[in-house]
């Protein structure tokens, strides 16, 4: 039981985020989660996409973005991933901490994709149009 109870702490402290309708995960979180430096995940991810054959390939995968850091206020590289590009990230990482935080990592994709199922896009307008909709 205390090993569940560890887990669901440590899934509710994941923060997988919604963008563009999809859930995805900053690669700083991953870097920080894994105990590796951000660069050495950026890099890992950038010879991926390489070895993909370019962004263009990876779209499902890995989504570039950049984050202001909070001391000095420059504007560095991260990337948001997918669960697909999360898996594929984190294939090579091994250990039993790695595997742990894979499996927390799942679990706190499925919620967020379970909420965003439950949202409803129609929530803000009248029933009537909401019937028309449906049918």
């Amino acid at each position: 039981m205390e090993y569940i109870e560890q887990m669901n702490n440590l899934v509710a402290s994941i923060e997988v985020k919604e963008y563009e309708g999809q859930p995805v995960v900053s690669s700083r979180e991953i870097a920080d989660n894994f105990e590796k430096n951000h660069k050495e995940v950026l890099r890992s991810i950038d010879n991926q996409i390489e070895i993909l054959g370019g962004a263009q390939n990876c779209a499902g995968l890995f989504i570039e973005s950049k984050y202001q850091h909070s001391q000095n206020k420059q504007w560095y590289k991260e990337y948001l991933l997918t669960r697909d590009g999360f898996s594929f990230a984190v294939m090579s990482f091994t250990g039993e901490k790695a595997a742990k935080w894979k499996l927390k990592y799942i679990e706190a994709f499925n919620k967020m994709e379970e909420k965003l199922k439950n949202i409803n896009p129609y929530a803000g307008i009248s029933k009537e149009l909401q019937a028309i909709f449906a049918i």
